[in-house]
């Protein structure tokens, strides 16, 4: 009995540590198409005003974009500015800004992405959260799935280029959120008060063109801007 007891503590030390190692090592990591992924190569950028991140495997490439450079958690569908995108191995483009062909789904196609910790102590930055969606190709008949995603301490390195031009809501989000902040930052008496008010316009104009407006919060925003004289 006793022997089992010293064999059970060795076990039980050797997963802990094991676990030690998994979680203490920076990774993008999920269950893709259910099999273990893990990433073996990973960084992280800001394009157009959010995250990028980037893993890879192989031919595989694993991107996800968020509209913001902060912590929070972000829906991904065809409609949201952040997308996930998957490169497979054929070359073919997976991404959450494509709807399932109605053949394949009648039903909105649903993920996360959610930026939990930034650490700023450290050089460069590294970023650690987690993420899960479905993604479809251009024409919405395949499809791949990842579940329990996780990005740990993701080196925010730069020198990265998007896959995913199609999503022109999530562009046009990001570039609103960047003119957004430039326009909170400055006030009516600056010099440069005119066009950086005229980029703000400019920004709320395209995002409403791009992603629409159900809630009208951006045509109210733009109607409270007024003009920029």
């Amino acid at each position: 009995m006793k022997k089992f007891v010293v064999l059970f503590l060795v076990v039980m030390a050797a997963v802990a540590c094991g676990d030690n190692v998994e979680f203490n090592t920076p990774a993008i990591q999920g269950n893709f198409e259910g099999t273990a992924w893990r990433a073996d190569y990973y960084a992280a950028d800001v394009d157009f005003g959010g995250f990028l991140f980037e893993g890879g495997r192989g031919l595989e490439v694993l991107q996800l974009v968020t509209p913001t450079d902060g912590v929070g958690t972000f829906d991904l569908s065809s409609e949201s500015a952040a997308e996930a995108i998957f490169k497979g191995v054929d070359g073919t483009i997976f991404s959450t800004a494509n709807s399932p062909d109605p053949s394949v789904t009648l039903y909105p196609v649903e993920g996360t992405i959610s930026v939990q910790n930034i650490d700023n102590s450290s050089s460069p930055q590294r970023i650690s959260g987690e993420f899960n969606f479905t993604a479809f190709s251009a024409d919405g008949l395949r499809s791949v799935n990842f579940i329990d995603g996780v990005f740990y301490r993701v080196p925010l390195t730069g020198g990265l280029v998007s896959l995913g031009d199609t999503n022109s809501c999530q562009q046009a989000s990001q570039a609103l959120n960047s003119a957004e902040q430039i326009f909170n930052n400055t006030t009516a008496g600056d010099t440069d008060y005119i066009e950086v008010c005229n980029a703000y316009r400019d920004a709320l104009l395209d995002a409403i063109d791009a992603c629409g407006d159900s809630s009208g919060n951006l045509q109210t925003t733009l109607d409270d801007l007024g003009d920029c004289l």
